[in-house]
């Protein structure tokens, strides 16, 4: 039942971001749900309730920095920006097979480097590629609730999403 629901709220949520990423308050509804869940799993495996509860806080959290944050909007998609780089490549090693420890600690460091630099450099550029990798790393991580995926294979299909939901989103 884990399984399924996870999946479901993955591929939904996903697939709106993938292809609705313009969309500020989905983004960082997004990006917190994916740290807050992956978090989660890697510190309590067995914890798929508390996962579910810290990830769906973790998203309204996001949603009400954007809304409250009228002058300091662009800040906060910064860190949105570093949040979600980091969800992003934490479940990348997840998916990669890198266990949970120092590596994937300093691999979402790294990530939330890359997603801040990103969204700081290139704004529009950056919401575009975040919520499509953002999007694409949901979208597998729930059907890989439903199909054992090798890991090169996920990793393949995260990144054609992203690539097309990089050129639909710049096509809007």
């Amino acid at each position: 039942m884990e399984g399924i629901t996870s999946g479901l709220i993955g591929i939904a949520l996903g697939a709106a971001v993938l292809l609705l990423g313009k969309n500020l308050r989905l983004f960082a509804a997004a990006a917190g749900f994916l740290i807050g869940f992956v978090l989660t799993r890697q510190i309590f495996p067995n914890a798929f309730l508390m996962a579910l509860i810290v990830a769906a806080i973790l998203a309204l959290i996001g949603v009400v920095l954007i809304t409250v944050a009228r002058g300091g909007t662009r800040l906060v998609l910064q860190i949105m920006g570093a949040v979600a780089g980091a969800g992003i490549l934490l479940w990348l090693g997840q998916s990669l097979g890198i266990a949970p420890g120092l590596a994937s600690w300093f691999i979402a460091f790294v990530g939330a480097l890359i997603g801040f630099g990103l969204m700081a450099r290139f704004f529009d550029l950056g919401i575009i590629a975040l919520t499509s990798l953002l999007g694409a790393s949901l979208i597998v991580n729930g059907l890989s609730s439903f199909i054992p995926l090798p890991d090169i294979i996920s990793t393949v299909i995260t990144l054609v999403l992203a690539a097309v939901g990089f050129f639909y989103q710049r096509s809007r």
